[in-house]
């Protein structure tokens, strides 16, 4: 049954990358209209976490950013399907990018490095484009699929321009092994980890929240520097890339300071565009344990 799924939805993906984005966008539009009004996809936990995040917003302003907030994820459910046939040069001409030379600067002082980030803009695309835009070897962390096609699937697409993906279970493992060559891996953070484990809470979106500590503990056991990645959604399609250096010192750092920094520019990043991050995600799930 998983392979008969996955073989419609690869037969419908090829469909429509053979459309070009003009057409591919009135799609996104259908695809808008029946997430909103029809379906009304998540409306309950989107609702929720942006009431939460922002209880000061009236309701219409609430709505709006719903609104907003499904378009936004109309469009890059469209992106992602047509993103594994785009060329290099198609594909480098959506993104541009601001403090780039962070990256040339780490690597000449021989530093390996995590880039952070939250889902927000094309996290898909930009985790793509690594390997055409630095010199270092590229890894992307990731959690494997319950569905072994899409997973094999996922991580095609993923290292379609010279990515490694490396689940998070193997992630330490794989850098260990790697530690003569000069890496640039990327980790999409903001997951909610599970109800029980080594956790690091916070205030973030003014609730406590629980981030996982990995980042933290794999930058400073292997001296990894920290450079937090903002996606930003400039248009249709079109993104910014900026990159901000949380530290190049990680085993100077406390503990909770590496994940602190990481926490307070993902927020400033969601003040400042808000229908930009993935609101349908249940990301509060878990309360903490105070026993």
């Amino acid at each position: 049954m998983k392979r008969l799924g996955f073989i419609f939805f690869l037969i419908f993906e090829r469909l429509l990358a053979v459309l070009p984005f003009a057409v591919l966008y009135k799609i996104a539009d259908f695809v808008y209209f029946l997430l909103y009004y029809v379906i009304k996809y998540r409306k309950d936990v989107i609702y929720t976490n942006l009431k939460n995040a922002f209880p000061l917003k009236s309701e219409a302003e609430i709505d709006q950013l719903r609104k907003k907030y499904t378009k936004i994820m109309a469009d890059l459910i469209i992106e992602s399907l047509k993103a594994p046939y785009l060329s290099k040069k198609s594909i480098l001409s959506r993104f541009t990018f601001n403090n780039i030379d962070i990256l040339d600067h780490l690597y000449c002082k021989n530093k390996s490095l995590f880039v952070v980030c939250g889902h927000t803009g094309s996290w898909e695309l930009a985790g793509m484009i690594f390997p055409l835009i630095t010199k270092y070897k590229i890894y992307g962390i990731y959690q494997p699929q319950s569905n072994p096609y899409f997973d094999k699937h996922i991580k095609k697409i993923r290292s379609t321009f010279g990515l490694y993906p490396v689940t998070s279970q193997q992630a330490y493992k794989t850098f260990i092994r790697e530690k003569e060559n000069l890496i640039l891996s990327i980790i999409v953070a903001d997951q909610a980890p599970p109800k029980n484990g080594d956790h690091y809470w916070t205030n973030f979106l003014n609730q406590e929240t629980a981030f996982f500590t990995g980042l933290e503990k794999m930058s400073k056991s292997l001296d990894y520097a920290v450079v937090f990645l903002s996606i930003i959604r400039t248009d249709r399609g079109k993104y910014s890339l900026d990159f901000e250096l949380l530290t190049e010192t990680p085993k100077l750092t406390t503990y909770g300071e590496i994940s602190e920094m990481y926490v307070r520019s993902l927020e400033n990043l969601i003040n400042q565009y808000p229908e930009n991050w993935l609101w349908s995600h249940r990301r509060w799930k878990h309360k903490r344990n105070l026993n």
